[in-house]
């Protein structure tokens, strides 16, 4: 009789949820367990695109889209920790699932999200990078942020080809994505549209900068920067802090 009885049990254990980070048991709902969501820092400020530097509070923030300021960028977490492991095995090693953890990250982390009727637009990768690694990072989320909030997700944009930004100052950054992004030919924008501008990071923001002037010229509305994480930028000076 106790046969039955311990058949359910074991495939219970079997049918145990488990981390998609770790690969431990999830004691509760949500993606992540305990132990990983402990790794997770909250990013608690708002950037400016044209700088980098720190926004101040949502209230006190200009229109979108200030030509003094750039545009607003909204980070979830912070780069360090676990979301880090989580860009790079997102990003290198092709564990093309943690798009969902990472759009997860978002919905609960951005301390403003998109509204159902704003549109999605994903950073475009290179097609050096995109033959490299077989897809875009910044599309998989996107489209997994589309299914969630009931935005649409428009992959209008290209780049052409530009030195990593690895290891370079925030200067040398700037001028390395200067010019280098494109509405793709035939592509185009719903008239009246708010644009949220979706990449995995965002560190000196020059990237999200030179991709949200493309978006204002070709008739966007708004844009608003929207990542994962946000990595703290080093500075031009030989200290680094």
């Amino acid at each position: 009789m106790a046969l039955p009885s311990v058949s359910k049990n074991i495939t219970g254990l079997f049918l145990k949820r488990a981390c998609p980070v770790c690969g431990g048991r999830l004691d509760r709902d949500g993606l992540l367990c305990s132990w990983c969501e402990l790794r997770i820092d909250r990013c608690i400020k708002i950037h400016w695109s044209s700088n980098g530097m720190p926004a101040g509070i949502p209230s006190g923030l200009p229109p979108p889209g200030s030509i003094a300021e750039g545009v607003p960028v909204y980070s979830a977490v912070m780069y360090n920790g676990l979301p880090g492991e989580i860009v790079i095995r997102l990003k290198f090693n092709g564990e093309k699932y943690l798009a969902e953890v990472a759009a997860d990250l978002i919905m609960r982390y951005s301390m403003k999200l998109p509204a159902s009727n704003d549109i999605l637009v994903p950073v475009p990768a290179s097609k050096r990078r995109k033959k490299e690694r077989g897809y875009n990072q910044a599309i998989l989320i996107a489209l997994k942020l589309a299914s969630v909030t009931g935005c649409r997700s428009l992959n209008i944009l290209s780049k052409d080809e530009s030195p990593s930004q690895v290891g370079l100052s925030p200067s040398r950054r700037r001028k390395n994505v200067s010019g280098i992004f494109h509405l793709k030919s035939g592509k185009r924008l719903p008239p009246e549209t708010d644009v949220w501008l979706v990449d995995d990071v965002a560190t000196t923001c020059s990237t999200i900068d030179s991709a949200s002037k493309v978006l204002l010229d070709s008739g966007a509305r708004t844009v608003t920067g929207l990542s994962l994480t946000y990595r703290k930028k080093m500075t031009d000076s030989i200290i680094q802090l």
